[in-house]
């Protein structure tokens, strides 16, 4: 779906008004709620009587839809936004989301959205601005492509701001839900047609529309560059792995520093020889999120310009059960010199990742690595779906990408990568195992220190397992059904921030 969200004109004609509605304006004469902008169309409309016919106290999560000649009215509860403001903004978006859910029934073409003063939201008004595009692209989203009777709505939403100087800010915001949407669209695609080719190719029509370098490393390639975990889970399927990369440069600045973004990319998982049971295959579609959202980024990157490097890999593969396919027991040779037994075909992922970080490291010497996966179960487990696991022993890297996490609504929370989890992965044969000892349990943690074994020393790194972030995300109304574009805002924000504090 395709939506626009820009500045409302003076001659601009409604079919709909969202309004978002503090509890404390409940009691008021309603000056927020009649401002110069919807003030004619609620003329002779006793506001006080309507909230209460309809029990409407402005709480969060409460909404009620009043028709004022002909135009329908979606107001909103924000509640009493005492809390930090990072909640508070949370509290809007998901506010927009409802609204936008009502609105869609009206089946309105031009919305007006009245947007409340950003004071209580501790933001500027460019940043408000943006997040408020962003949330209202994101409740758009709708994966249809497989249905016969398609219900496209694509509406014109128009913002109640008095500074219309600021519409570089609702295109910025505008440009990160595209891209979010994008993402979503590429993990809602089921795995039949969504397998590594095809997201190759996406990766490419991104990088020819957006001005990013491309490159891919074949599956056959991989393997005489040393890439041994990576083919090993490559080779099981008919689909051809492939690594790729796409790289953003800033034009001015040749010596920028390098930011690597690595993403999972498993088009499906069936575990491999350890075959998944049939209700925890269903989903699977969705273990290339991290790849996606990597795609996202660069997308979203290429396009707000930072002073910064940055190159996005994905090492894309399908995890599939053949003749071909790795077997428990097996080892195999990282592109470090590792060697690597596999006592779990189904930790599939952090074999991938591995080469793709080294390879990374070795070809573009980095200042930051953060990689990006749906990698583990225990971490779904451990914070089911609204936060996603963030492992690193770099603490100012940890509390500037959980502060990032909470301001964009994209939230992550600390594990401890703690020496004390290092046994669980030892191998009587071989260098290191993929898979972590039952003992110790913690499965998001010693899959993390395997990923690590893959670092350079010194390197700055941080791991995000969104393994129960991916998708379906209940009470998040800006994010519906089907994938979330996790992860993105994280990324893309974080590489907005890092020359600002250098």
């Amino acid at each position: 779906m395709s939506i626009s969200v820009s500045f409302q004109s003076a001659a601009q004609t409604i079919g709909a008004v969202l309004v978002p509605v503090m509890a404390s304006e409940i009691s008021t004469t309603f000056n927020s709620l009649t401002s110069d902008a919807i003030a004619p169309y609620l003329k002779g409309v006793d506001l006080a009587a309507v909230f209460k016919a309809m029990k409407f106290m402005g709480k969060a999560g409460q909404s009620c839809v009043h028709v004022v000649n002909g135009i329908p009215f979606v107001f909103v509860g924000l509640g009493d936004l005492d809390k930090k403001s990072v909640e508070n903004m949370e509290t809007l978006r998901r506010a927009l989301g409802s609204g936008y859910n009502h609105l869609q029934a009206t089946g309105a073409q031009e919305i007006l959205v009245c947007v409340p003063a950003p004071k209580p939201f501790g933001l500027s008004c460019d940043v408000y601005l943006e997040q408020i595009a962003t949330v209202l692209h994101l409740a758009s989203y709708h994966y249809s492509t497989f249905k016969k009777d398609k219900k496209l709505w694509e509406p014109s939403l128009f913002i109640t701001a008095t500074d219309v100087t600021k519409a570089e800010t609702l295109k910025t915001g505008s440009l990160v839900g595209e891209a979010m949407n994008m993402a979503r669209t590429l993990a809602d695609t089921p795995g039949n047609h969504m397998y590594p080719a095809v997201m190759a190719e996406k990766a490419a029509s991104i990088a020819k529309e957006f001005g990013l370098g491309y490159t891919v490393i074949e599956q056959e390639e991989a393997r005489a560059m040393g890439m041994g975990c990576f083919y090993s889970v490559a080779k099981g399927s008919e689909h051809e792995g492939k690594i790729v990369m796409l790289e953003y440069a800033p034009v001015n600045n040749a010596n920028a520093p390098v930011i690597a973004l690595v993403g999972k990319g498993v088009c499906f998982d069936t575990g491999g020889i350890s075959l998944k049971p049939s209700n925890y295959m269903t989903g699977m579609k969705y273990d290339m999120s991290g790849a996606a959202a990597v795609f996202a980024a660069l997308q979203i990157i290429a396009q707000i310009k930072p002073n910064v490097r940055v190159v996005g890999i994905a090492p894309l593969v399908e995890n599939m059960p053949s003749g071909r396919a790795s077997k428990q027991d097996d080892v195999v040779t990282a592109m470090n010199g590792l060697h690597v037994e596999i006592e779990n075909t189904d930790a599939e992922g952090r074999l991938i990742l591995s080469d793709a970080l080294c390879y990374v490291q070795k070809k573009f010497d980095p200042a930051v690595v953060i990689d990006i996966a749906t990698l583990t179960g225990s971490c779904a487990a451990t914070f089911g779906p609204f936060y996603a696991g963030l492992m690193t022993r770099d603490e100012e890297l940890a509390k500037e990408l959980t502060d990032i996490g909470f301001f964009v609504g994209d939230k992550v929370w600390p594990l401890p990568l703690s020496d004390e989890y290092k046994p669980a992965i030892e191998s009587t044969v071989a260098d290191i195992s993929n898979s972590g000892s039952q003992t110790y349990k913690a499965g998001a943690i010693t899959a993390a220190l395997f990923l690590e074994h893959f670092i350079d020393k010194g390197r700055r790194w941080a791991h995000l397992d969104i393994a129960g972030t991916d998708s379906k995300i209940p009470g998040t109304t800006y994010l519906g059904k089907g994938a979330t574009g996790t992860g993105v805002r994280v990324m893309v924000e974080f590489v907005r921030r890092y020359m600002a504090n250098k």
